[in-house]
């Protein structure tokens, strides 16, 4: 580097130094400011707003409007009474407006015979609707549903409920018809209604049938004699209780009148019982055929 260099740099360096000095000892107020002095130019500023001003203009061309009275807000922490002045000062304005557009005779409002191209195609609109009928018949169809199953819900449980209550009549009446039977037998009669001689006389005509009548009666007047009945009588019984019929007593272990050792000991009685018996091959036999 030369010698010029070096003294540039150092003076560059010093006038820095110099600068920032000089900007500390201002902002500490220790050197002496410059007073502003302001000025009301009157004249100028007339003639600024005179420019400015559109009083030449008709009022369709400026189209200004001031409200009438200023807006005063009581409290301005208040939103909703701030917002709510704010819409009737726009409110006035807007009317006061409508009057001076009357007033010049400018047409301010739509015609009824107003035509405007839309900027959807008629096609495009048609597909947009077609796919909203189909949302709204979609909806429909799935609440026509819904009703239904609530329906069917409904439906299955009154039937329950009516199956039940026809279960209980049927208990009820089976109750009372038994402890009627049950009366009669043991003879003691009491009151008897109507239902109760009803009931007797349904249970004479079961004793009659379990005798194999049917009421009808033959030339003699004797009551006929169903033989279909009585065979299927002696084969089936009469129900009631069937548990533990077939069990063995000491009578029946005792009774041994049916036996025949002779039967027993012959060829056919023995072949009979054993032919369905297969034999089970010996365990050679079986490792033979694996």
């Amino acid at each position: 580097m030369s010698d010029d260099e070096q003294m540039y740099d150092e003076a560059m360096m010093e006038d820095e130094e110099t600068a920032l000095e000089i900007a500390a000892l201002q902002s500490e107020d220790l050197l002496p400011q410059p007073k502003k002095e302001f000025i009301n130019h009157k004249a100028a500023l007339r003639a600024l707003v005179d420019e400015l001003s559109q009083k030449s203009l008709n009022w369709i061309q400026r189209c200004d409007v001031t409200s009438a009275e200023p807006i005063v807000v009581d409290k301005t922490e208040n939103d909703l009474d701030r917002e709510l002045k704010f819409y009737q000062q726009g409110l006035e304005a807007v009317i006061q407006a409508q009057l001076e557009v009357k007033n010049v005779g400018v047409p301010f409002s739509r015609p009824d015979d107003y035509f405007a191209e839309m900027v959807k195609s008629d096609a495009h609109m048609a597909r947009i609707r077609q796919k909203l009928l189909d949302q709204q018949k979609g909806i429909q169809n799935s609440e026509e549903a819904k009703k239904q199953r609530e329906l069917r819900k409904y439906g299955k449980k009154i039937e329950q409920e009516k199956l039940k209550e026809r279960e209980d009549q049927k208990k009820a009446s089976l109750d009372k018809i038994a402890t009627i039977k049950k009366r009669l037998r043991s003879g003691d009669l009491g009151e008897v209604d109507d239902f109760e001689i009803d009931v007797a006389s349904d249970d004479d005509g079961g004793s009659a049938k379990a005798k194999g009548t049917r009421g009808k009666k033959g030339k003699d007047g004797r009551p006929m004699v169903n033989h279909k009945r009585l065979s299927k009588n002696e084969k089936f019984g009469f129900g009631g209780k069937k548990r533990g019929l077939r069990k063995n007593t000491a009578e029946s272990t005792s009774d041994m009148s049916g036996f025949s050792q002779k039967r027993n000991k012959s060829a056919n009685f023995s072949a009979v019982h054993q032919r369905g018996k297969t034999k089970r091959p010996g365990k050679s036999k079986r490792q033979r055929t694996n």
